[in-house]
Parts: C-alpha cells; sequence; structure tokens
C-alpha cells in the first residue's frame, strides 16, 4: 500500500494539520494530466479574476490548493472522484489551544495519528512525505518509524485483540509536482476549509462511502475521513475481542510463563525452519538472533528482544488463522500480551521482563530441549 503524507500551517501560524491518503496502487500522472487538460479547454478560466492564477497553474503544470482558482478546485476534486480509490484521514490543531512545544511535535504526532489504522491493514507500506526542512528518509528510518513501531508494540498489551502487522516499510520524499502530493495537499486543503473556514462545499464534493468529521469540545483539534477502499470482511476476521475474553485449559496453571516462553521460542523456530520467509525477511536478522542464541545465557534484554520479535512475527506469520481452534486463540493472544508488558516503560513491565528472564534461565538450566522446538 502507498502512503502519502502532507502537512499545512495557516492563520498566522495559529493552525497545524497534517493528512494522509492510503492507497493501494501509486497513484499516477494521468490523474493531474485530466485535470489540466479539463482546466485549459474551460472557457471559464478566461474569465476575471480566476485567469491569472489558471495560467499560472497551467505554465508550472501542477496544481497547490491554496494558490489554485475554483475552477482548478473543481477539475481536481472531478479528477479525484474519477481516479482515486483510497482512504483520506486528516488531524488540524488549534496550535494556540494546545499544549504542544512546537509545531515539530505537532507534526510528530498528526503524522502518526494520520497512519495508525493502517497497521492492521498490510505486510508493506511506501509512505511518500513532502519534502520540507529537517525532514529526511535517514531520519524517517532512525526516529520516526521506530517511534512509531515502539507504540504500536507497547499497545498489543491494552489490545492484543487487534492486528496489528510489521510491514516492510519504505520512505520517499517528494515534492509538490508528484501527483500523490497534488491529490492529497487537495484534500487537506478541503478539511482545512471545513474545519476552520466555514467552507465546506469542498470537502462534501469529494466522494466517499463513508465520511466524518469529528472535534473537540474546545476547538483544539479538528478530523475528517473519507473512506473509499473496499472494507474488511468481518467474516474473514481471524481473531477478536471475545478471543481474549474467554477462558482457556491451555492457560491458569502454575507454570503458564514457562508454557508461554517455551510456546514463543517455538514459533521463532519454526519461523526460522519456514521455506517462505516472504513476510520476515525485512526482520529476518532478529529471528536468526534468537534461534543462534535460543540456549544462551543472555541478559533481560535478551527476552525483550524475543518480545518484540514475537509481536513481528504473530500477523506477519498468521499465527492465528480463521481455523484455529477457539482455545488456541485464547492462549495465543495472551502470550501477546504477556510478552508485550516487557516492551512498556512502567516498573511492573520492568518486574515482568525479570520473572521472565529468571523462567527462561530456569529452562535453559534444566529442560533446554524445549527450546529446540520447531527447529528443522
Amino acid at each position: 500500500m502507498f502512503v502519502y503524507l502532507d502537512e499545512t500551517e495557516f492563520g498566522e501560524g495559529a493552525f497545524s494539520g497534517y493528512a494522509s491518503l492510503i492507497t493501494e496502487e501509486r497513484i499516477g500522472q494521468e490523474v493531474i494530466d485530466d485535470a489540466l487538460e479539463n482546466l485549459r479547454i474551460d472557457t471559464d478560466r478566461f474569465l476575471a479574476p480566476q485567469k491569472a492564477m489558471d495560467d499560472r497553474t497551467l505554465e508550472r503544470g501542477y496544481f497547490h490548493a491554496a494558490d489554485d482558482s475554483k475552477n482548478a478546485h473543481s477539475h481536481l476534486c472531478n479528477a479525484i472522484n474519477k481516479h482515486i480509490t483510497g482512504n483520506f484521514k486528516s488531524h488540524i490543531f488549534h496550535a494556540r489551544k494546545t499544549s504542544f512545544s512546537g509545531i515539530e511535535e505537532i507534526y510528530d504526532l498528526a503524522s502518526k495519528l494520520a497512519v495508525v489504522g493502517l497497521f492492521s491493514k498490510a505486510r508493506e507500506l511506501t509512505f511518500i512525505f513532502e519534502g520540507r526542512h529537517g525532514i529526511s528518509v535517514q531520519t524517517l528510518f532512525e526516529k520516526w518509524w521506530p517511534d512509531l513501531w515502539k507504540g504500536l508494540s507497547q499497545n498489543c498489551f491494552s489490545a492484543p485483540f487487534i492486528v496489528k502487522y510489521y510491514p516492510d516499510v519504505n520512505f520517499e520524499i517528494s515534492d509538490k509536482s508528484n501527483p500523490g502530493s497534488q491529490v492529497v495537499d487537495f484534500m487537506l486543503w478541503s478539511s482545512q476549509r471545513a474545519a476552520y473556514a466555514n467552507d465546506p462545499k469542498w470537502f462534501e464534493r469529494l466522494n466517499g462511502w463513508a465520511k466524518s468529521s469529528t472535534t473537540t469540545i474546545d476547538g483544539g483539534w479538528e478530523g475528517h475521513s473519507i473512506t473509499r477502499l473496499i472494507p474488511e470482511n468481518l467474516n474473514l476476521k481471524r481473531y477478536d475481542v471475545e478471543d481474549c475474553l474467554r477462558e482457556t485449559p491451555l492457560l491458569g496453571l502454575d507454570h503458564d510463563l514457562y508454557t508461554i516462553l517455551i510456546n514463543v521460542q517455538k514459533v521463532i523456530n519454526n519461523s526460522h525452519s519456514s521455506p517462505n520467509k516472504a513476510h520476515i525477511n525485512h526482520f529476518y536478522s532478529d529471528v536468526d538472533f534468537l534461534v543462534r542464541n535460543r540456549l544462551a545465557k543472555q541478559g533481560v534484554d535478551f527476552v525483550i528482544k524475543m518480545a518484540d520479535c514475537f509481536i513481528k512475527l504473530f500477523d506477519n506469520i498468521a499465527l492465528i488463522s480463521c481455523e484455529t481452534p477457539p482455545n488456541e486463540k485464547t492462549f495465543w493472544l495472551m502470550a501477546r500480551k504477556c510478552m508485550a508488558l516487557t516492551l512498556r516503560d512502567e516498573l511492573e513491565a520492568k518486574i515482568h521482563a525479570i520473572r521472565l528472564f529468571d523462567v527462561r534461565s530456569d529452562l535453559i538450566e534444566n529442560h533446554p530441549a524445549l527450546f529446540e522446538e520447531g527447529l528443522s
């Protein structure tokens, strides 16, 4: 999947916004060419006051919503409705009503809010950011993505029933002429107009089988969404919250932590031995390290690395399928919750990680063969 991201600042710095557009295919130049051609042959473009604006748009060869006329807006909006199938989401903050330290903190939070839901949908993601000062592919790989994944993996403790893929991610930095950037720029502009200019007509003209607007009581934040992708077939859902709520005979004994840790290592071993590594190649080095050191006496950090790898594997290898027996679904979701606790920052998590470390040390000392299961 492709994720186009754009940002905006308006009202002399009073408002900051961010938006994402998620599509299954890369947005091509044909969307823009269609809109430009229709603008070129539109006789209204020769009328004042929009003539100068339309001439400028056609001369530069791309759209920029804040600088374009209503003619250009209309033709790009029509082209989006004709060509684009994707989900749009925006977040607009009233910077003076919030306690952010600065614009970068707003952009960091808003960009993560804009994309967080798609990790339940895809094992491969290409993020396309519009270029600005301070943003680079290296920065995104080294900070933005690790910070985002940390929050997602930690959330598996409180919500183990939500699918979370660990995707193979790629980042691209685009300029304003990128077709997808032009599309998301217009959609964010329409959201901005609806939120703070009392002008919802452009947002209303964008088609979607589901659309929504949300705001806070104090007006500090407002968001919009447009859904055009086919929704998930709920009959194909592999697990859900009820699978966390039932009891299972596989748990509730004196040695639950032993059982969980043994099975977590077995999953890692199986993944290492599997001939199909298509969805784990981008973190296979983690799997390999944990298998090679399965009997080594490591520190607490090793248990945390096990937890992170297990959570990455969980949905990427479809550990739970539709056919998995209910008791086993419950076991695996509780195992996910158990391991995810080690990734959190509070004292309880650190104590839990030490407890699992003690369990692992005891197993290595007294039952090492149990950590060999699943290896070919």
